[in-house]
């Protein structure tokens, strides 16, 4: 049994085997399931990864064959990247793609927070605290958690500052092939 913090749900129990947590809000039951990717989710995945490059968390948009890449490549192996479905009661609310990697400069793994989004009606209730949470429980050896917010996406900054995330002084930089 491991703990799922939450301010406004008292949690009942998480099992991590099926990344599971169940949380109760006055006499209610509330699941928020965390799982990985299946070919299954292609149609709801590519409309919500959309949306989020079309949306204020970009200042990009990506062609629909990375989607393609990228389920494929976490399909094959959870090695490189992880793509992750969040789903509560009322079925899929969200995903959450990372991508893992070694730094020399954090002396270790570094799992990078690549895109976490939620459907509107699914915003505001604790869920990106638990992922954040089920990422730490899930990679307690990385050295580094390490993620990008574009300046104006200014609820998901204070969601990170909440959660210990500090500001970098990089200016980032891409060569693309």
């Amino acid at each position: 049994m491991h703990n799922c913090e939450s301010t406004k749900y008292e949690t009942i129990r998480m099992e991590s085997v099926y990344n599971r947590c169940e949380i109760r809000k006055v006499s209610e039951v509330f699941m928020f399931t965390i799982r990985d990717v299946k070919e299954t989710d292609r149609e709801v995945l590519f409309a919500m990864e959309k949306e989020f490059y079309e949306g204020p968390a970009c200042d990009h948009t990506v062609p629909e064959e990375n989607f393609e890449a990228t389920l494929k490549e976490c399909l094959r192996s959870r090695q490189y990247a992880r793509m992750l479905m969040l789903e509560d009661e009322t079925g899929v609310v969200g995903y959450f793609n990372m991508s893992l990697t070694w730094s020399n400069e954090a002396g270790g793994q570094t799992v990078l927070l690549e895109e976490l989004f939620f459907k509107p009606e699914a915003r505001g209730k604790g869920y990106g605290t638990k992922v954040f949470a089920w990422v730490e429980e899930e990679y307690p050896d990385a050295k580094r958690y390490r993620l990008e917010a574009t300046p104006c996406n200014e609820k998901a900054i204070a969601l990170y500052k909440r959660l210990g995330y500090e500001g970098l002084d990089y200016y980032q930089m891409i060569k693309e092939r």
